[in-house]
């Protein structure tokens, strides 16, 4: 294992055969993948908005606003999570969010899409990340895995170079993260589109191949009725909640 609790020896038993069976291809087309609840179980946007309110580096004050938008709209409250960093400049986050990584991050991660992932770009995939939680929160996986690119919900900033709290061109989520990557593919084929719930679906409806992990039950019935195949959740699987850093 290394630092962040990623196998360092691949295991390619693990990458299902309908992945296997796209083609090896030059470089150019892509493999999207989303984050949290896909590569690992957990939330990073939450998690990390947790420990900055526990350090003390935001306001703690909104959260359970957040977490009454979220639950009435859940595209909705992946923006209002931005609020949380308003005045705060990008370079300041930027090391928090690397020692929160280094020293703080423990992610379930998910091994076979991980294995997957390390598949399509030892083929000739462009691997992209497509994501509702911050860009800046995601972009150290470009240390940790053959990552191209990180689309994901990006900060707006003011003249002065500091955060707004409001989202930057196309808000990334439900059917965001499929407008936004579709203004951004250009001429490329979408090979592969993994997610694992709603907020995913229409991003993975672009590609030719889809895979659904570790989905709920409604969205695993969604992914029948479209074909995809399925990454069961195991026995032990228990469903991350979104929750209060303090009681």
């Amino acid at each position: 294992m290394d630092r962040y609790g990623l196998t360092t020896a691949r295991q390619p038993a693990l990458v299902p055969d309908f992945v296997t069976a796209l083609p090896t291809v030059a470089a150019g087309a892509l493999a999207v993948f989303d984050a949290d609840g896909t590569l690992w179980t957990d939330d990073v946007a939450d998690d990390f908005t947790c420990w900055m309110i526990d350090q003390g580096h935001v306001d703690g004050g909104p959260w359970e606003e957040y977490m009454r938008v979220y639950a009435a709209d859940p595209p909705t409250g992946c923006e209002f999570l931005l609020t949380f960093y308003a005045g705060m400049t990008p370079a300041t986050l930027a090391g928090l969010v690397q020692t929160w990584w280094d020293h703080h991050a423990h992610r379930s991660w998910i091994d076979q899409v991980v294995e997957s992932l390390h598949w399509a770009a030892s083929h000739g995939y462009d691997v992209w990340i497509v994501s509702g939680t911050p860009t800046d929160f995601l972009l150290p996986l470009k240390q940790m895995l053959p990552v191209d690119e990180v689309v994901a919900m990006d900060f707006a900033l003011d003249t002065g170079g500091h955060i707004t709290g409001r989202p930057d061109g196309i808000p990334c989520a439900g059917e965001g993260k499929a407008r936004k990557l579709l203004s951004l593919v250009g001429d490329r084929s979408v090979a592969l589109g993994v997610g694992n719930g709603s907020l995913d679906g229409p991003m993975m409806a672009l590609a030719t191949q889809a895979w659904s992990v570790y989905p709920n039950p409604e969205f695993a019935a969604h992914s029948r009725a479209q074909g995809w195949p399925i990454l069961a959740r195991p026995p032990d699987f228990v469903e991350e909640e979104k929750f209060a850093p303090h009681d």
